[in-house]
């Protein structure tokens, strides 16, 4: 078992993936049943990636990722599935930063194989991913400003979207 490298990022589309059972790749504070998830986000961003469970037993096994839905990542796929043997599983994920304030956040997931104790020679059980979200300052988010509040106090992009490049406040 093993855990997923640290990601850091730009705004925008953003691929890697958190790999279960039978992947080393190198992590932080890791035991056998658990990894840390280092991610970096923007404020007001949509980042994809992927959780993968690796089926390394001879028959196939459900898998299951609990919770299926955490306050910054959602799951775009089913979070109950079937692995067949010797193979793998890859479920989109989304962190989600939208409405949320720079800073740490942190969630734990877990991908659980619901039938693995029934094959005698299986080992995996479940992984839990300590997942580790800093929410870095981004653009801002008027997705709830409503056209009729142009010139109020709430948009101060648009307050200033009729004034003369020299009158506009230097950043």
């Amino acid at each position: 078992m093993s855990a997923p490298s640290a990601t850091r990022f730009p705004s925008g589309a953003l691929f890697f993936a958190v790999l279960f059972f039978g992947i080393s790749f190198a992590a932080a504070q890791q035991t056998a049943n658990s990894s840390d998830w280092h991610v970096e986000v923007a404020a007001n961003d949509l980042t994809r990636s992927t959780v993968t469970a690796n089926n390394d037993c001879q028959r196939p096994h459900q898998f299951q990722i609990q919770p299926d839905h955490l306050p910054f990542l959602n799951l775009l796929g089913e979070a109950s599935f079937q692995v067949p043997p010797r193979s793998q599983h890859i479920v989109p994920v989304e962190f989600d930063t939208h409405h949320m304030k720079p800073g740490s956040y942190e969630a734990k997931l877990t991908v659980r194989c619901m039938t693995c104790k029934t094959e005698p020679t299986c080992r995996q059980d479940y992984k839990d991913l300590h997942i580790f979200l800093t929410v870095r300052p981004g653009a801002p988010d008027w997705s709830g400003v409503h056209p009729e509040e142009k010139g109020s106090a709430k948009n101060p992009a648009l307050r200033w979207s009729n004034v003369s490049p020299d009158k506009k406040p230097k950043k």
